[in-house]
């Protein structure tokens, strides 16, 4: 009887498995309760770091970096400002935002400096708890030459919540509305406890039989 529990809660669990890690590029992605973070509480304070951008979110970055940034010329990509703050790296470089606790999924909306003859990415990249990378992806955003705020939801989703912290490295980065999963229970988590105590309950009633 036992091992048929087992064998059927081990069952229950690979069919309750969450689906592969990967980007993302639309904010719903991020199905989880998720926290958003602005930097309209800054005012073009040049820093490398660290600094709390909100409750749990810690950012640095490479010299030259901007938290609340209102002008930026991205070349091909047009230009971001008049429409809020934003964070901005300077020239090559990244732009780094790490959490208190650990999230499935992260992402934001962003773009960099494009060159019409020479195509450049940006690299999305998030790191585990020992500060791996455990997933990149390279990515080019591109927009309006003559736009005007415009980019790209670029994010990451992962099958559970290993993420520390998210990167984004590129030339001239501009990042805003960053997002994060917050931590509330999954429905797996919750269909995995319900399978649980009902097991447990099973073994109890064969043992008072």
């Amino acid at each position: 009887m036992n091992k048929q529990i087992f064998a059927a809660l081990g069952l229950a669990v690979a069919a309750l498995a969450p689906a592969q890690a990967a980007l993302v590029t639309d904010a719903s992605a991020l199905t989880l309760s998720t926290a958003l973070v602005d930097f309209e509480n800054f005012d073009g304070l040049l820093t490398t770091g660290p600094v709390a951008v909100a409750p749990g979110v810690i950012f640095t970055g490479d010299v030259g970096s901007e938290l609340g940034a209102n002008n930026r010329v991205l070349g091909e990509n047009g230009m971001w400002g008049a429409n809020g703050a934003f964070a901005a790296g300077a020239g090559i470089g990244e732009l780094r935002f790490s959490f208190a606790a650990l999230t499935a999924g992260v992402g934001a909306f962003v773009n960099h400096y494009a060159i019409a003859s020479f195509p450049l990415n940006m690299v999305v990249s998030v790191y585990g708890d020992n500060n791996q990378i455990i997933e990149t992806h390279n990515f080019s955003v591109v927009t309006d030459p003559d736009g005007y705020n415009e980019g790209q939801f670029l994010g990451i989703s992962r099958a559970s919540a290993d993420i520390r912290s998210i990167s984004f490295k590129g030339v001239g980065v501009v990042v805003d509305n960053l997002q994060f999963t917050t931590a509330v229970p999954e429905p797996q988590s919750y269909a995995l406890m319900a399978l649980g105590l009902g097991l447990l309950a099973a073994v109890a009633k064969r043992r008072r039989a």
